[in-house]
């Protein structure tokens, strides 16, 4: 129920135009890899910075419950709660082929240098 009640408060046509989707890119981009550059100065590689920053895409309940509340108390207009909407299932969807993908590169990686030695 909560999950279609979010749905239905969320009215892509409010993104009517390419500065608003451009915006809305830019804020899920934000989202998508922040924390990987954060966790460079901690001594991880880029590989494991960016599986780290997919992983903290995990949020998405927790977010679509804030998103929610921030709406009813009128912090939030309908516009930015839309790009937030998109952002958070966004973010939340990419999650796993990030991880995989960086994961497989590392064992093919891995497996390359073995064969070669």
């Amino acid at each position: 129920m909560f999950f279609a009640f979010t749905g239905l408060r969320t009215q892509i046509g409010l993104l009517n135009s390419a500065q608003d989707w451009l915006i809305c890119l830019v804020v899920t981009a934000v989202a998508a890899g922040g924390s990987a550059p954060a966790a460079r100065p901690t001594g991880m590689k880029w590989r494991e910075s960016v599986q780290l920053g997919a992983l903290m895409n995990t949020r998405g309940l927790m977010e679509l419950i804030a998103l929610n509340i921030g709406y009813d108390m009128g912090i939030l207009s309908q516009h930015i709660f839309t790009m937030l909407v998109i952002m958070a299932l966004v973010t939340t969807i990419v999650t796993g082929p990030l991880v995989t993908g960086f994961g497989k590169t590392r064992e093919m990686a891995g497996s390359v240098s073995r064969a070669i030695a």
